[in-house]
C-alpha cells in the first residue's frame, strides 16, 4: 500500500511527525507537505505564481504552497499510484463547520475529488492543555486499523478528531458521528478601531450526538464527508 501524507501546520509539525510513526510499519510512504504553516487556508490552490519544491530527503518533499497544491501535486507528479491520501495529524479539532475553514480537511477533500479515498485525522487541545503526541499516535494506529478497512465511496473522506487524552489512551470510544451544523462563536472586541476576534471555540455551541459534542466529551469522533462527482 502507498500513503501519500500531508498536513496544513508545515513539514516541521509535530502532527505530520506522529502521522508519519502512525504508517511507517503499514505503508510505502511519501510525504508532501508546505514549507510553512498554512492552518485555516481551506480549500485555496496556487494557479498563479510558481510554487518552490524542495526534496529533503527521498519520499519527503516541502512545497511552497497550500495543502491543496500538495495533493495535486502529490497526485500527479510525486506518487500517482497512491492508494491513500492521508492528512494532519493537526494540533487542535477540526469539528463541524470547522471542515470548511481547515486546510487539512481541505486535502483530504481535494483527494476525494480526485478519486482518491483519503482521512483527515486531527488532535482537539482543550484549553491550557499541551498535546502528547505518543498518545496520539496509539489512537491514530487504533482508528487507522478500522478506516483502512471500512467501506468508502467514491467521493467520500473520513474526518477523524482525536480528543483530550490522558494516560488511559485505548480506553475512548470510537465513534461514528454527523457533522455539527452550528456556527462558530462570533464575539469581537474593537480597540483602537481594529476588531479582534474573542470567540471561545471550547465553549462553542454543539448539537448531541454530533462530532462536535463526541470529541468534546472525551471519545474519537469519525464522520464520512463527501463531494459532489459526476458518474
Amino acid at each position: 500500500m502507498k500513503v501519500l501524507l500531508t498536513n496544513d501546520d508545515g513539514i516541521d509539525a509535530p502532527g505530520l511527525v506522529a502521522l508519519e510513526k502512525v504508517f511507517a510499519t503499514i505503508a510505502d510512504v511519501v510525504v508532501v507537505a508546505p514549507l510553512n504553516p498554512r492552518s485555516g487556508c481551506s480549500h485555496q490552490a496556487t494557479t498563479d505564481q510558481p510554487m518552490r519544491v524542495s526534496e529533503l530527503e527521498s519520499g519527503r518533499y516541502a512545497i511552497s504552497g497550500t495543502p491543496v497544491d500538495c495533493v495535486r501535486l502529490g497526485l500527479s507528479q510525486f506518487a500517482p499510484d497512491t492508494d491513500w491520501v492521508v492528512a494532519g495529524i493537526n494540533q487542535g479539532g477540526n469539528l463541524g463547520i470547522d471542515v470548511y475553514l481547515s486546510g487539512t480537511v481541505a486535502a483530504a477533500r481535494e483527494a476525494a475529488v480526485l478519486r482518491k479515498p483519503a482521512i483527515a485525522f486531527s488532535q482537539y487541545r482543550g484549553p491550557m492543555k499541551q498535546i502528547d503526541w505518543d498518545l496520539t499516535v496509539i489512537l491514530a494506529q487504533r482508528v487507522t486499523r478500522q478506516l483502512l478497512t471500512a467501506s468508502l465511496d467514491a467521493g467520500a473522506f473520513w474526518n477523524v478528531n482525536f480528543p483530550d487524552m490522558d494516560r488511559q489512551v485505548g480506553t475512548q470510544d470510537i465513534i461514528y458521528c454527523p457533522i455539527d451544523t452550528c456556527p462558530l462563536p462570533l464575539q469581537y472586541e474593537t480597540k483602537l478601531g481594529q476588531v479582534y476576534y474573542r470567540g471561545d471555540y471550547h465553549k462553542r455551541q454543539r448539537n448531541a450526538g454530533t462530532d462536535v459534542d463526541i470529541c468534546f466529551s472525551g471519545s474519537v469522533s469519525i464522520t464520512e464527508l463527501r463531494v459532489a462527482l459526476s458518474v
